[in-house]
Formats: structure tokens, sequence, C-alpha cells
């Protein structure tokens, strides 16, 4: 038996995961910022504690995670969102040699790779990968406004991207600070107060896309092995502009399998990635746009596919064989708290195939729970409400 801590787990990812591990005979210990999520109140975790927040109470936080430590014995830890993944790959070596433990996540250098955009867009470039255009914007907004070479950087930037674009902080968590701009003019007036708030930017080519995207999860093992993988279709999201996976459908695709597994392999990355890719609506061009380095909330597509993770990440730590499974396509996933959001603001509620009232069957499982374990959905449901309601939050997500 291995003690667990998993990180940042309020997401519906903690559900399938702590499931996955206690199944194994593990002891699953839950850090979360708030009470009431999916994953603090699954049935699936040993214990559960209420953490300051990564992001908001950094130092907060790691003096929570360095007392808990002290009295209590942990094997691996496992970051189950960006800001996580973020703080455990700054410390990994630190907790690793201190605490005798696990850190799931690869060192800072190569974590930054992925994590940053414009980084990870160079690297496509350089090695030939299929991406959307993508050029770094000025970062030092006095020069931007006020030096002519800047302005002039600025529209050979646009020339080259083209418009529409996206204006995209290169280090920001889900879409927040995206934003669309149509021409020169709106770039101007709109970049200054992105950079403000989030930082150095890129402006990327807008990928005009289906009424789909796909998501690509690999496990690259410690000898390079990428036999482990998931890609799921998502069909139906939400924000309806662009947000998270609440219907999706595992499929099979070799060409985007073999793209992405080119980039772990350049980056010589260890461990878990998730890719997100769009397709081009008129050249069918597949193009990543960035890598989540960790598991994403649409992780339990894995799980229903066949394709336990739980398993992977603890062979891999530990230096043990490590399983591969057989994939299974068609599987449907569904995360009922947002799938009801979608229905709500979507004009295809009574149009989309399969029927959005098909709720069961032998291919057909949830994000966020199952009826043996309801109250993460539940929880959910009042989450995203409450949160949606904030109106900075539908601001980040909508502005794209």
């Amino acid at each position: 038996m291995k003690n667990i801590l998993l990180i940042n787990a309020e997401g519906v990812q903690t559900i399938c995961l702590a499931r996955s591990l206690r199944k194994q005979g593990h002891r699953v210990v839950g850090f979360c910022n708030h009470k009431m999520t999916s994953g603090y109140v699954t049935r699936w975790l040993s214990e559960r504690y209420k953490a300051p927040d990564i992001t908001l109470q950094t130092e907060k936080f790691k003096t929570f995670l360095y007392e808990y430590l002290r009295k209590h014995q942990i094997d691996l830890i496992i970051p189950l969102a960006d800001d996580g993944a973020d703080f455990l790959s700054r410390y990994k070596e630190e907790f690793e040699v201190q605490w005798n433990l696990k850190c799931a996540i690869p060192t800072f250098d190569t974590f930054n790779m992925a994590n940053d955009k414009q980084k990870l867009m160079e690297l496509c470039e350089k090695y030939g990968v299929s991406h959307p255009k993508t050029r770094k914007l000025p970062w030092n907004i006095r020069e931007f406004q006020e030096n002519l070479k800047e302005f002039k950087s600025l529209e050979t930037t646009a020339e080259y991207v083209g418009f529409p674009a996206m204006i995209k902080p290169n280090l920001s968590q889900g879409a927040k600070g995206v934003m669309r701009v149509n021409n020169m003019q709106e770039l101007i007036d709109k970049y200054p107060e992105v950079y403000r708030k989030f930082g150095a930017c890129t402006l990327q080519e807008y990928v005009e896309q289906p009424d789909y995207y796909y998501n690509v999860m690999l496990y690259r093992d410690k000898k390079g092995n990428m036999d482990n993988y998931t890609i799921i279709k998502i069909r139906r999201f939400f924000p309806i502009k662009g947000g998270s996976s609440c219907y999706c459908e595992t499929v099979e695709y070799d060409y985007l399998l073999n793209q992405c597994r080119e980039l772990l392999e350049k980056l010589n990355w260890i461990g878990f990635a998730d890719f997100d890719v769009l397709e081009d609506v008129y050249t069918h061009e597949l193009k990543i746009i960035e890598i989540n380095p960790r598991v994403p909330s649409s992780f339990q597509a894995a799980f229903a596919a066949g394709v336990d993770y739980g398993k992977v990440f603890v062979a891999d730590a530990f230096s043990e064989i490590v399983p591969t499974f057989d994939y299974k396509i068609g599987k449907q996933v569904r995360w009922l708290g947002l799938d009801v959001m979608w229905f709500l603001f979507s004009q295809n509620r009574f149009k989309f195939k399969p029927s959005w009232f098909r709720f069961f069957g032998k291919d057909v499982s949830y994000h966020d729970g199952a009826w043996n374990d309801p109250l993460p959905m539940i929880a959910g449901m009042f989450a995203g409400v409450v949160k949606y309601l904030d109106p900075e939050f539908r601001k980040s997500k909508l502005n794209g």
C-alpha cells in the first residue's frame, strides 16, 4: 500500500483517479481549497482537508503541506490542476529529497517548456509539428505605446499571424485572459489591458473550428514508452463559445496521436500530458494549441476507455512494470453539471445526436461521479452555478 496525496483535489478528475487508487489498495488523501466541490465530497478519498489556495496563498499552502508531511507518511504526490502542477514542479527536487517521496511531475525546466504557450509554439515551429501561427507580443507596455520600433514590430507580428487572432497570456489557467481581436485597432486597444493583468502574451492565429475539438491524453514513462493514450472528440462544451467538455466520445486518430508523441519526445517529457487540438474547418488541418501538464477534467474518459492511469502513475513512479491497456473507442462521457448548463444555453438542445436525454447505457459514464456516488454531481452543479454567476469569471471565459 502507498500513501498518495492529491493536491487541487477539488476537481472532477479527483473522482476517477481516487477510485482507481483506492481499488488498488492505496490510501488517498485530498487537499482541496473548497469543501463544496465534486472532489471533496467523493466517497473515494480516504482523507480530505481544506487547504490554502495555492495561487493566492502560496506560502501558506507550502507551510500547510510541510506540516502535513511532518506528521504523515506520503509516498507520492499528484497535482490535479495548473497551479498545483506549477508549484510541485518548482519544488520537486526539494520535496523528493527532504521527504523521501515521489512527485508525479517533470522538473520545472521541462514543465515550463510545455506550460508556457509561447515556448511550446516555438518548439512546434522548430520541429514542424502542426500548430496555429504564433508570435510573441512586445513585453514592455511603455515601449509598445511610445516606441516606434516596438510598434513596427507589432505590425510585423500582426501581418504574420493575420486577423482574426487571439491574444493569449503565456501563463494562465484555463481560458483566462484569452481575447479575440479582429483588426489592428482592436489589438492596440485591448492588448495593454491583458498584458497588465497577465503579463507576457502571444498573438495567435484564430482557428475557425467545427462544433467539436480534440483532446489527447498521453503518458510517457521513464523508459520513453507512450503505449497508453486516450483520444476524445469533444462535441459539447460549456461555455458554448469554448470551454470544458460536457460530452465527449473516445476515438482513434493515428496521425494526431503521432504528432503528440513526437512533441513529448522532443520535450523529453516524463509523466502525464494532456493536449488540446483544434481542427481547421476550412483545411481540416489539426493544430495543437496547448499542453496541460496535468490530468484534465475529462480524465474519466480514459478510464471509460479501459486505460487505468492510476496504475500507470504508481508503477512508473516506483519503477515497476508499467501496464499497457486495451484502448476502447465509442465510449461516451458526460459532465452532468456542465451539460445542464449547455442544455439551458444551447440552441441545439433538441437537435443534438445522440439525444441529450440519453442518461444511461453500457457506453455512458460521467466525469462528475456516478449514480452510486451522487454527491459530487450535486456539489459540482451548485459550485458551477455560483461560479457562473460571478461576472469576472464570465468575462474571463466569454471575451474570446
